[in-house]
C-alpha cells in the first residue's frame, strides 16, 4: 500500500502600506489601488492525501470547519475543475493570525491550499492558472501567489510585483474585535478621499529604501470610516507613533493597526508596551522571498 502524501507549511499575513479607493464599480465592488506587503505572522497548515473524503479541522473558536471556510472553497475549485485527478484530503488549520483583522489570513490560507493541492494531487498547474482560480475565491487571494510585495489594482486582483529591497519590522496590534469589510465600504464617502494619494510615490520610497519617507507616506482611505466608529483605532495608532514607529496605519478595512520600524530595538520596546494588555500583538519582519515559508516542493509552479 502506497503511503499517503503529506505536507506541512505556513501561510503569512499581509498589510496594506497604502490603500486608495477610486470609485464604486458597476459590479458593486470598489476600484482601488493598494500596496501589499507580506508579513511573517503565520497560520500553520498540515495536509494529508486521503482516498475520498475532504475534512477540515480548525480548533480556533469562530473559524468555520465547513464550506464557509476559504480553505474548503479552494479545495472545491480544484475538485470541480479536475474531478478525475482530485481525491480526498485531511486538512488541519492552526490559526495564529486573527480573522476579520485586515491581515488577509483567510486569503493566505486559500492561496496556500491551492499551491499545496497542486503538489499533492500532481496537477502541475502553472502559477498563472492557479492565480486565475484564486481570483474567484476573493480579491486578496491572488496576491499570496504573486510576490511578497505587489501593487494591486482593480479589486486588488490585478497585480504588479515589486522588488522590495527593504527588510523592516512591523508591529501589529489587533484590538480584540473584527470589523466587517462590507460595513466599512458601505459607509465610505468617496468624495472625502484624498485625490492626491499616490501608490507610485509610496512604492518609490520603498524601492529606494527611503524608510522615513515611506513611514510618513502611509495612508488608507478606509481609516477615517473605521476611526469614526472605533476611536480606539486612532488611540493605538497615536501610541505607536509616540513609541517611535516611522509610520502607523490601519491595515485594509481593519481592525489591526500596524507600525513600521527600521530599528529592531525601538520595535521591541514598543512591543513590550503593548504586551499584556487586552490586545493581541505580533512583532514580525517583512517577507522578501516565498522560500521563507513555503516548502520547495510546493514552488515549481513559480
Amino acid at each position: 500500500m502506497t503511503p499517503s502524501k503529506k505536507l506541512k507549511f505556513k501561510t503569512p499575513a499581509k498589510i496594506n502600506l497604502g490603500l486608495h479607493i477610486h470609485k464604486k464599480r458597476e459590479d458593486g465592488f470598489h476600484e482601488l489601488e493598494t500596496l501589499f506587503q507580506m508579513v511573517a505572522w503565520f497560520d500553520e497548515i498540515e495536509m494529508e492525501e486521503t482516498s475520498e473524503k475532504v475534512e477540515l479541522f480548525c480548533d480556533t473558536p469562530g473559524v468555520p470547519n465547513d464550506e464557509n471556510n476559504l480553505v474548503m472553497k479552494a479545495v472545491r475549485v480544484l475538485q470541480n475543475r479536475f474531478p478525475e485527478k482530485c481525491g480526498g484530503v485531511k486538512i488541519r488549520l492552526k490559526k495564529n493570525i486573527p480573522f476579520g483583522a485586515g491581515l488577509g489570513g483567510g486569503s493566505g490560507n486559500a492561496a496556500g491550499t491551492l499551491l499545496a493541492l497542486n503538489h499533492l494531487w500532481d496537477l502541475n498547474l502553472p502559477r498563472e492558472e492557479l492565480t486565475q482560480m484564486a481570483s474567484s475565491l476573493g480579491s486578496d487571494v491572488p496576491f499570496f501567489l504573486m510576490s511578497p510585495c505587489a501593487i494591486g489594482r482593480g479589486k486588488g486582483e490585478i497585480l504588479e510585483p515589486i522588488e522590495n529591497p527593504i527588510s523592516f519590522y512591523i508591529l501589529m496590534i489587533y484590538p480584540g474585535f473584527p470589523i466587517a469589510t462590507p460595513w466599512v465600504y458601505g459607509n465610505l464617502k468617496l468624495k472625502l478621499t484624498k485625490a492626491e494619494n499616490n501608490i507610485s510615490i509610496l512604492t518609490n520610497f520603498l524601492m529606494r529604501s527611503e524608510f522615513a519617507q515611506l513611514g510618513a507616506a502611509l495612508y488608507n482611505d478606509l481609516e477615517l470610516v473605521v476611526i469614526k466608529r472605533y476611536p480606539e483605532i486612532l488611540q493605538i495608532k497615536n501610541e505607536l507613533l509616540s513609541l517611535g514607529a516611522e509610520g502607523a496605519l490601519l491595515s485594509g478595512s481593519g481592525s489591526t493597526v500596524f507600525g513600521i520600524f527600521e530599528n529592531p530595538e525601538i520595535a521591541k520596546k514598543a512591543l513590550a508596551r503593548f504586551t499584556g494588555e487586552k490586545y493581541r500583538v505580533c512583532l514580525a519582519k517583512s517577507i522578501t522571498r516565498f522560500s521563507e515559508f513555503f516548502p520547495e516542493e510546493m514552488l515549481p509552479a513559480f
